[in-house]
């Protein structure tokens, strides 16, 4: 029944999308929430600046995905940009439903996107990463911080948690003091992308990652591996009860009301904890870059990037949008709508930095350069999904650690074809 209404719903908003394309010279499909709100504003913008008709088609995650997916694998010239979460850039690149960039930036008079943008904020828009042509632009700049209550930590000893093991070091203490009330640390274990998402910065902090370098063999079920899932399950053990089912909701929630002391986290969060109205911590939580295992710590990155479809109708009014909507004064207007930059400048403007909301902007643009993406595969939905399984099953204490090592590492290798 649900993944008739999920069908029904798709079939519906595609065909809302064929209507609207019909008489808009730009139609962009983008998700629900901030990134979309904001791409949808500027969008209002850029219609009455340049007079151009530009419809926007909102739908869940999920459903972006799948419609564009469909768009792209039928060519119907639906929609001429895609607002994408970089780890679909793989996807959408390979299966040719992407235009490349290379001929649009040279008739422009440009090499390719300016330096102003951060250095991993153009990788990601590469396509094989920081290697191949340009396939997208970044928008939204995503990448994961650690987020700690300075206080807490201080009073059990830890002034700044500049490792995994100074982390559990204070959330052992915290947790034993707080008897069930109040709790160290606190994640994502609900399957799939939300704990996928929670893990993947303590693997890469112990050396491990998924595939090796040439991404022709799976790594998963490694020492190194290991390591970083003992160090995941000793961070369940002084985590909330149930954190198998958490997804952001569960962990933003025991953040702002201050009943967990610690958390990976993503950017668009520091605007609850910094709302009086939503949150007990405002100013109380301080934001780093991902700690130290016996490797530097690296953020998992999580752009939103915009890219042509390459059976779109209108392409060069969609590169002359896209070029427009990442300028450094489009971007600086997108930031004080709530998105993260994706350019330096704006990253160090006076007048954004001396902002209290804004005053994790160094923390994150630190974040930014020091991240690292999910691995680059055409299957990555796939995969994420299989892994994320079995490490939730890992964190619900249905299965052994170590046996979610090795059936995340069958799952991958046969989904992935490699050994």
């Amino acid at each position: 029944m649900l993944r008739k209404l999920c069908l029904a719903l798709a079939v519906t908003a595609s065909t809302l999308a064929m209507g609207a394309s019909a008489w808009a010279d730009i139609t962009i499909l983008v998700p629900s929430g901030s990134e979309g709100d904001g791409l949808r504003a500027a969008a209002a913008d850029y219609a009455k600046l340049k007079g151009t008709k530009v419809e926007i088609v909102q739908a869940p995650y999920a459903n972006v995905f799948e419609q564009g997916a469909n768009a792209g694998a039928t060519k119907s010239g639906v929609f001429d940009i895609i607002l994408m979460d970089d780890p679909w850039i793989p996807f959408f690149a390979e299966n040719g439903h992407l235009e490349e960039l290379t001929t649009y930036f040279k008739n422009a008079g440009l090499e390719g996107p300016d330096d102003d943008f951060l250095s991993k904020s153009r990788a990601i828009c590469r396509n094989p990463y920081n290697e191949g042509p340009y396939v997208c632009l970044p928008y939204v700049g995503n990448a994961q911080m650690f987020f700690y209550d300075a206080a807490k930590f201080k009073e059990v000893g830890v002034e700044s948690p500049e490792t995994w093991d100074d982390v559990l070091k204070a959330a052992k203490a915290l947790t034993e003091q707080g008897g069930g009330r109040y709790f160290g640390y606190v994640f994502r274990g609900g399957q799939g992308n939300p704990v996928v998402a929670d893990f993947m910065p303590i693997f890469w902090s112990y050396g491990a990652d998924m595939f090796d370098e040439g991404r022709t063999k799976v790594t998963i079920d490694t020492p190194e591996g290991a390591e970083a899932m003992k160090m995941f399950m000793a961070l369940r053990d002084v985590s909330p009860k149930g954190v198998e089912s958490y997804n952001a909701n569960e962990v933003g929630t025991a953040m702002a009301a201050g009943t967990a002391a610690s958390s990976i986290n993503w950017p668009n969060w520091v605007a609850t904890f910094e709302d009086p109205s939503q949150s007990r911590m405002v100013g109380k939580i301080s934001y780093s870059p991902i700690p130290d295992g016996t490797e530097p710590g690296s953020s998992e990155i999580g752009h939103w990037t915009m890219g042509i479809m390459s059976a779109a109708k209108n392409k060069q009014e969609a590169f002359d949008f896209m070029l427009w909507a990442t300028s450094p004064e489009q971007i600086k207007i997108s930031a004080e709508r709530g998105n993260p930059p994706v350019r330096r400048s704006v990253f160090t403007d006076p007048e954004m930095t001396k902002q209290e909301k804004f005053r994790h902007y160094p923390v994150l643009m630190e974040a930014i350069e020091a991240s690292t993406p999910r691995p680059r595969h055409p299957k990555w939905p796939e995969i994420e999904n299989a892994f994320g399984i079995e490490l939730s099953k890992a964190v619900a204490g249905t299965i052994k650690p170590e046996e979610a090592l090795k059936n995340s590492q069958a799952a991958v290798e046969q989904i992935s074809g490699l050994k």
